[in-house]
């Protein structure tokens, strides 16, 4: 499927928290959280400030067509992060599509190449882009591989200490188209 232009990434805003809320109790999103499904309270507490005020994260909603399909975030990366030493300073990026109708179509790679080039490769100082599926995903890890990301090793999530398959992409991967 060639989703060019048929995409677009915009910032989240207080009224896609109720949106937020479903898509985090879908049955496709809980199979990989690990955790019981927030609560309408939880979502508010925690992406709202994300909207408000500069925070860890910058959320953003995945559109297709102009109509909400998903949710991306970017933050930053401290070296060391997921207890490998080998991982430098960067940003990592987070994604579900929460619009079940939208999934195994073969969008995760356009969405992550399209989100790579225009949002997290927009800052010049950004060199490294993270991204860390449960290694128990087989179809995500696939679809981060065809967007360019590569396999760094295998880590543990520090807010949920559970394990990672830790991947990256560089600016050099993407300026070479590769």
């Amino acid at each position: 499927m060639d989703a060019s232009g048929l995409l677009s990434f915009r910032r989240l805003t207080e009224p896609d928290v109720p949106l937020l809320h479903r898509w985090l109790n879908a049955p496709h999103v809980l199979e990989w959280w690990d955790r019981p499904g927030p609560a309408p309270d939880e979502v508010r507490e925690k992406y709202l400030p994300r909207v408000i005020e500069p925070s860890d994260a910058t959320p953003y909603i995945i559109c297709r067509e102009g109509l909400p399909i998903g949710y991306i975030q970017l933050y930053s990366v401290e070296p060391g992060a997921w207890g490998l030493p080998d991982v430098r300073p960067g940003v990592g990026v987070d994604l579900f599509i929460g619009d079940a109708r939208y999934l195994h179509r073969g969008l995760g790679p356009e969405i992550l190449r399209q989100f790579v080039r225009e949002i997290v490769f927009r800052d010049e100082t950004v060199t490294t882009c993270y991204i860390d599926p449960s290694p128990r995903n087989r179809i995500a890890i696939r679809a981060f591989e065809k967007a360019g990301f590569r396999y760094v090793g295998t880590g543990a999530d520090p807010d949920r200490h559970l394990e990672v398959h830790l991947m990256l992409i560089t600016r050099a991967n993407i300026e070479k188209g590769s």
